[in-house]
């Protein structure tokens, strides 16, 4: 049993050399290996700094970019502001000599209109005078044809009744009965 227990224990002993023996190996492969990928790891680290530097350039360029487009875009948008309160400035003074020849010509307007309609009534009231005296003037001309009328009707009445008596009594004179003729 002793020697079964040496022979075991023997066996153990020469495992654990053979494994110490890939110790040194794996060890160092192992080593090898961390130092690759440590360095690896360096390398890969030194590119990420150099793409986050590269990166917050960008971010300044685009920035300062970015501000200078806004400056700009803020000069156009005061010029523009600018040109648009002058022509405003310029159109509300535009409107208001409008408004105001307007309202002259209104008012021109409506004292040519009152003046029309004074010089209509003047002109017929002139008319209405004119046709009264007119009519008077008419009215006195026919009253003095109607008198003269009947002035010359009463003359010629006069007159054919002596035509008459003088023709009556020529008959007679020639022995003719005017009253059968």
């Amino acid at each position: 049993a002793a020697e079964s227990q040496a022979e075991a224990t023997s066996r153990r002993a020469a495992l654990e050399a053979g494994r110490l023996g890939e110790h040194p190996v794996r060890w160092r492969d192992t080593a090898w290996q961390a130092k690759a990928d440590s360095q690896g790891l360096k390398r890969r680290l030194w590119e990420l700094e150099q793409a986050l530097e590269q990166a917050r350039e960008d971010k300044r360029d685009m920035h300062a970019e970015m501000t200078r487009q806004y400056q700009e875009l803020q000069k156009q948008m005061a010029a523009h502001s600018q040109r648009l309160e002058v022509k405003v400035k310029s159109l509300q003074e535009q409107l208001a000599t409008r408004l105001q020849e307007s309202q002259q010509t209104q008012e021109t307007a409506t004292k040519a209109l009152a003046e029309r309609d004074r010089t209509i009534v003047q002109l017929q009231g002139r008319l209405n005078a004119m046709e009264r005296e007119y009519e008077k003037i008419l009215h006195g001309s026919l009253d003095l044809v109607l008198a003269k009328m009947a002035e010359a009707s009463q003359h010629w009445e006069e007159v054919g009744t002596t035509i008459s008596l003088e023709h009556k009594r020529l008959l007679q004179e020639f022995g003719l009965n005017p009253l059968e003729i």
